[in-house]
Formats: structure tokens, sequence, C-alpha cells
């Protein structure tokens, strides 16, 4: 699913963030990456999703070059990927109707939209919240409702950066439970995190960031 080989990176100040980074995620894992604050996370799952251009190195997902795609293919792949950025703050309307206004703005018709959407609400556990508006959700549900919208539209993989960003313990606890649930439905994931995994109950990859490199945990 992912394949990353030889991948560096420098800031235009020359700080160099990416150094040799190898990477490999099979279709199907769930996959954590841990490193400390400005190691590079955010910029990788960039990388991955096609929203930066790689300096040097390759990175395949979902089998194809992410540096040569055209145009076109290139917004065919990210259709494919959900992400959930760090900082997620979701539009000031109701759960549902932040997930329809995706999905209408890729092409669905709204009863299309609204049945995605709903299904999407029930698999991370907020269809009853689905007429709350976003700014009275939790914490805990406002990362769910941003889950929902990465995987409204099927995709094949999961990136999410920041994983327990503003969680306590026991809403970490859940969140590794919820990333367990979607991927024994078959989808892949790769996570990214600040420190270790809090509640993790079934067989995962736990992989760290440091000094630019990819080392196993």
């Amino acid at each position: 699913m992912i394949q990353v080989s030889e991948l560096h990176f420098t800031t235009d100040d020359g700080i160099k963030v990416l150094d040799g980074v190898h990477l490999h995620v099979d279709r199907g894992e769930l996959v954590y990456l841990s490193g400390e604050a400005s190691a590079g996370k955010s910029l990788l799952i960039g990388l991955l999703a096609g929203y930066v251009q790689p300096q040097r190195g390759q990175i395949l997902v979902c089998n194809r070059n992410v540096a040569r795609l055209s145009r076109e293919k290139a917004l065919k792949l990210r259709r494919r990927i959900g992400v959930l950025p760090q900082g997620f703050v979701p539009m000031p309307r109701s759960s549902l109707d932040n997930l329809v206004f995706k999905l209408r703005a890729v092409g669905d018709f709204r009863e299309q939209a609204e049945e995605k959407a709903r299904e999407a609400l029930e698999t991370v556990g907020l269809l009853r919240q689905q007429a709350t508006e976003a700014s009275e959700l939790s914490a805990l549900e406002r990362f769910r409702l941003g889950v929902a919208l990465s995987i409204c539209d099927e995709p094949m993989l999961l990136l999410v950066d920041d994983l327990f960003d503003g969680l306590g313990s026991e809403d970490q606890k859940q969140v590794c439970g919820l990333l367990e649930r979607i991927n024994e439905r078959g989808m892949t994931i790769l996570t990214t995190l600040r420190g270790p995994v809090l509640g993790a109950s079934r067989g995962y990859k736990f992989l760290r960031l440091v000094d630019g490199r990819v080392i196993e945990g």
C-alpha cells in the first residue's frame, strides 16, 4: 500500500527534516509512527497524501509513484486516501452536514451523500449526534467526526496526523479501539503520534521517526 525509499527533505532554511526515510506499509496494516514535535511527521503525511512534492526519493502509494502522476491522476489518487490532519477543525454546521458538504463537493447526489454520511457516522459511533452542531461536540467526538469525514468517501488508505492531540488517556484508549475496528474492516491505516500507544489491544506495527529516519519501535 505504501512504499517509501530514500526519501529526503530539506527546508528552505537548510534544515534537513527527512534523511533517507524507508517505510513499508502492507495492505490491511495498522501502523503507528511516533516522533517528537518537529520530527517531520506532518511533513511525511503531506508527502504521502500528495500535498507536498518530494525533493528526492521515491513514494509509492496504492502502486502509484506520487511524484510522477499527472494532475488528473493525482486527484484520483487523493480520492482513495482519507486524511485527518493535525489540528482538525470542523465546519460550523451539524455533524451530518459536515460530511454531506464534502461528499457533495466530490460529486455525490444529495441522497447518496446523506446515505454515505450516515454510514460513516455510524461506523465511528456518532450517528446519534448527526444533528448536533460540531462546535458542541467534545474533543473525542470531534475526533470521531474527523475520522468520519476521512472515511465517508470509502478510501483505501487512512492517514491520521497527531493521533492523540488534545485527548486524555481514557479518550486515547477509545481512539485506538475505533481505529482497530476500522482496520478490521480492511482499511489500511497509518497514524502519527508523539508518544507511546495507549489502549491498543491487537496486533499493530509501531515505528519511530528519529533524526529524519524511520526505525522500528
